[in-house]
């Protein structure tokens, strides 16, 4: 996958490949969206081109955080297009600087590309609701209109604007709207400086990359909510033209609480502490404590998963879905994810008064654990097969009982779950590991997981103990490509094609840890390549073609790259070698 850019208000999102705006669910995240080019050549966008000339040249950049700035060049002149959301609003504002004529593209389409739309002057009605998107311009040159979703403009300069309302009463034609006139310039400049204000340290080692990975987890954000998406997107394929297509726009508890964890290291506590309170809200009493594996950036329920089947697909890959199966399945590491970054956060902040007021919740998750570790489950990969004893979903459920118990002590309270813990640990070491090294789950199995190199990053086991060297030499013999690691072998749908970031990440990570750094530096070197201009990175790496694959931006491995290079500096500091 060609590298894309990503915007967003913390309220909703859009990708643009080149210039034109592709994606742009609305008014959320997980909105159906309006323009879905994305997944379809008709699925409809909004595009900015020279007219009639070759373009010799495009760059893009990040002026401020997610503020994307493009720039075209042909032989007669040049485009300059800065894009972004403004806070508050479910609108797209463009920037035009050009020295040349230059053609927009303006093709709405209702969810998912289903509906065309109701024309009406410059605004686009939802035929099958109230909805609508107004096409609006401020712009010094001339401008013409050509049928209904064209238009070509002068050289000149100005903004171009995608007004969405939620009802035709609402938005900028209404009464209501002329009456309150809305001044986007205003809105724009507002919204950049507002971003600039946003200070990130520089490191000395892969400084955008990190910078970036901050500003892409800031980005996947529901203010409204502090919920947190996994990705912007929905149906980016793991394999070009295969059906490992699924939907990342809702607030897994697993990436939620790792992005909180990267978020507390980088110094963001605030927005850890908002992703913490999300969490800690959707904790139940009545069975598992988060009873769901992932939920809607609402905290709501998540929706059915369901299959779009008049979308061709990103190249061909079929089906796109929208929905998550994985919603319906009993995922058991997820405790041990969240109750780790929670630990975190005491431990950083010393909260002592909000660690007593949510308590009840960390000891039910301490109690339920103890007593349900048995249970099998599908893992932290969602394997939609028969479900089993994931040696990793078992690691993390020790994790969280650990976790636990410190935070008990902190406040006085016993560690009421230091029997159960240590019986979980033994069934982990007498029933997980075979040859001596972990294998990916009891049963008849040989095969290793490289989700089991995060036990040491979490503190079950020492990065020099024999067992996780074993199983370190079996994943880099196993699953290696390049300096990369797939998740396993197979699974339910067959061959796992591509190496998995996170994991990799995961890798270097170890290798940091073991003191090996020029096996880190040649992981983190090689994902900040393929990364290129823009420094976002997706789920898989294709090794062969080096480009991203899956959803894209992925915002669990921007969060692990946080932590990984951070670490990675402290490292070369202490050795005085930057």
């Amino acid at each position: 996958m060609k590298p894309l850019g990503f915007i967003s208000n913390q309220i909703t999102s859009a990708l643009i490949d080149l210039s034109s705006i592709v994606w742009f669910p609305t008014p959320k995240f997980d909105s159906p969206s309006l323009f879905t080019k994305l997944l379809d050549e008709d699925g409809g966008e909004f595009s900015i081109l020279p007219e009639g000339q070759e373009i010799i040249g495009v760059n893009q950049e990040y002026a401020y955080p997610l503020v994307l700035t493009t720039n075209i060049r042909t032989k007669e002149g040049e485009i300059n297009i800065t894009d972004l959301i403004p806070l508050g609003e479910t609108v797209i504002i463009r920037k035009v600087e050009s020295e040349i004529p230059f053609k927009v593209v303006f093709k709405p389409r209702f969810y998912y590309s289903l509906y065309k739309p109701i024309i009406d002057g410059s605004r686009f009605v939802n035929p099958r609701g109230r909805d609508c998107i107004a096409f609006l311009y401020d712009f010094s040159g001339e401008v013409k209109r050509f049928g209904n979703y064209v238009w070509e403009f002068s050289n000149g300069k100005g903004y171009l604007i995608a007004n969405y309302a939620s009802d035709v009463k609402h938005g900028i034609f209404s009464e209501r709207g002329k009456a309150l006139n809305a001044i986007y310039e205003r809105s724009f400049e507002k919204t950049i400086n507002y971003w600039k204000s946003i200070d990130v340290r520089d490191v000395r080692a892969f400084n955008y990359l990190y910078k970036t990975s901050i500003y892409a987890m800031l980005g996947s954000i529901y203010a409204p909510s502090g919920g947190v998406i996994a990705a912007p997107t929905t149906s980016l394929p793991e394999v070009e033209g295969g059906k490992r297509n699924w939907d990342y726009r809702f607030a897994w508890v697993r990436d939620s609480s790792i992005i909180a964890e990267a978020l507390l290291e980088a110094g963001y506590v605030v927005e850890a502490r908002r992703i913490i309170n999300f969490l800690l809200s959707l904790i139940n009493f009545s069975s598992k404590p988060f009873y769901y594996p992932l939920y809607t950036i609402e905290g709501t329920i998540p929706p059915p998963e369901r299959q779009l089947r008049w979308l061709s697909g990103y190249k061909d890959s079929k089906p796109v879905r929208i929905g998550n199966g994985a919603s319906s399945q009993i995922q058991l590491d997820i405790e041990g994810f969240f109750i780790s970054t929670l630990y975190k956060y005491i431990k950083i902040t010393n909260d002592q008064v909000f660690l007593k007021d949510v308590f009840s919740k960390v000891k039910y998750i301490g109690d339920w654990i103890a007593e349900n570790w048995s249970l099998k489950d599908s893992g932290i990969w969602e394997d939609r097969g028969s479900p089993q004893h994931y040696t990793h979903s078992k690691i993390m459920m020790w994790i969280a009982l650990d976790r636990i118990g410190k935070l008990a002590s902190l406040i006085g309270y016993g560690d009421i779950w230091s029997k159960e813990r240590e019986r979980l640990r033994n069934w982990i070491l007498t029933n997980c590991v075979r040859n001596n090294y972990f294998i990916r789950y009891c049963g008849d199995t040989d095969d290793v997981d490289s989700s089991i190199l995060s036990a040491p990053l979490y503190g079950f086991i020492e990065v020099n103990d024999d067992i996780f060297i074993n199983t370190l030499t079996k994943i880099e013999n196993d699953l290696r490509t390049d300096v990369f690691v797939k998740r396993y072998k197979t699974d339910f749908m067959g061959e796992a094609k591509h190496p998995f970031l996170l994991t990799t990440v995961w890798l270097a990570r170890v290798y940091i840890r073991m003191g090996k750094i020029e096996k880190a530096l040649e992981i983190l070197d090689k994902i900040s390549k393929v990364s290129g201009k823009l420094h976002l990175v997706g789920e898989h790496i294709d090794v062969e073609k080096e480009e991203f694959t899956g959803n894209f931006p992925q915002i669990f491995v921007h969060a692990q790259l946080v932590i990984a290079i951070k670490e990675l500096n402290d490292k070369l500091t202490d050795k005085n070698i930057i």
